[in-house]
């Protein structure tokens, strides 16, 4: 007697095969997102590493951090008002050598003589966890790259970095709350009196979207109006409490923000990532840190200041 074999799946050991898979790549799937972000962490913590062993050789070469930057009006601040980033100081301590030599000190950074340098895109300023944005075309003549790094600019606004004494506690420290970069100001190890370690110098800030009008400054390296890459600590990490400068409100990219019209001097902004639970930061040690979103207020604004004299829980 002859038996035919088959030769196929039936309908229904095919349907099940494909669930099976289909099972398999949900697991899958989660897994392996996990790992691309705990890459993107990692590398966006070599990026800061990177950054901060920068600032650690031009204080050897130089006795002190860069300036903040220069050309805003803050109280009491004397000096060049030439409009110029912390960016151009810090250049040949990162191996950017060559883009230093096309940057012309003496001239503002939107100036002609300038448009080839702050054109170029820093790959070490971008954490791979955000979005890379197109280059920027500002008012004046600017054209430059946003970034996802910006120095530590202390607990309240731009010219003031401690906050007026009438505020509730821990945004009213005034002068004591002066951070290691300021208008014209670059600090001076001896002057990080609460210690390097206590200290922040770097911390992660998201790009704004919008690089033609209507414009979003968040993020931008090359200019020093206020909150293009002065990072408060005025509100925890990755806070939904929104940001105040020029900008475009996207509370859903996580990138919250009432926009300002010409207050430079008071805007602020927080910091924030694409991370999962908090921002990569360094501290004036050198070190390198996550901070969760969590964090106690009262110790992620005393982290921000210099010589505060606060005793700080876990960051």
């Amino acid at each position: 007697m002859h038996h035919s074999r088959r030769l196929a799946f039936t309908l229904i050991e095919l349907l099940v095969v494909i669930a099976i898979i289909a099972v398999l790549i949900g697991l899958l799937l989660p897994a392996v997102q996990k790992v691309r972000e705990a890459a993107a962490r990692m590398k966006c913590q070599n990026n800061v590493k990177q950054l901060a062993l920068a600032m650690h050789n031009y204080h050897s070469g130089n006795g002190q951090f860069p300036i903040g930057g220069q050309g805003l009006p803050c109280p009491g601040v004397t000096g060049s008002t030439v409009r110029t980033p912390f960016m151009p100081f810090l250049l040949q301590y990162f191996e950017q050598d060559n883009v230093y030599k096309l940057y012309d000190m003496n001239q503002a950074f939107n100036a002609a003589a300038n448009a080839t340098a702050i054109g170029i895109k820093l790959k070490v300023f971008q954490c791979p966890s955000d979005d890379e944005r197109p280059q920027f075309v500002g008012s004046g003549g600017a054209a430059d790259y946003k970034g996802n790094y910006g120095l530590n600019w202390g607990r309240w606004n731009y010219c003031d970095q401690g906050g007026p004494t009438a505020n509730a506690a821990p945004l009213n420290v005034g002068t004591a709350g002066r951070a290691p970069f300021y208008e014209r100001y670059g600090a001076r190890m001896e002057h990080i009196s609460d210690g390097t370690s206590n200290t922040l110098m770097w911390l992660e800030m998201l790009q704004g979207i919008g690089e033609t009008a209507p414009l979003d400054r968040r993020g931008r390296l090359w200019n020093p109006d206020s909150c293009g890459y002065n990072v408060s600590t005025r509100f925890p990490p990755n806070s939904s409490t929104p940001d105040y400068t020029l900008c475009n409100n996207n509370p859903e990219r996580g990138l919250p923000c009432t926009l300002g019209a010409g207050d430079n001097l008071n805007y602020y902004m927080g910091s924030r990532s694409r991370h999962t639970g908090g921002v990569n930061v360094a501290m004036c040690d050198g070190s390198v840190r996550f901070v969760r979103n969590a964090v106690d207020s009262a110790t992620w604004a005393g982290a921000s200041s210099m010589a505060g004299g606060e005793v700080l829980g876990d960051l």
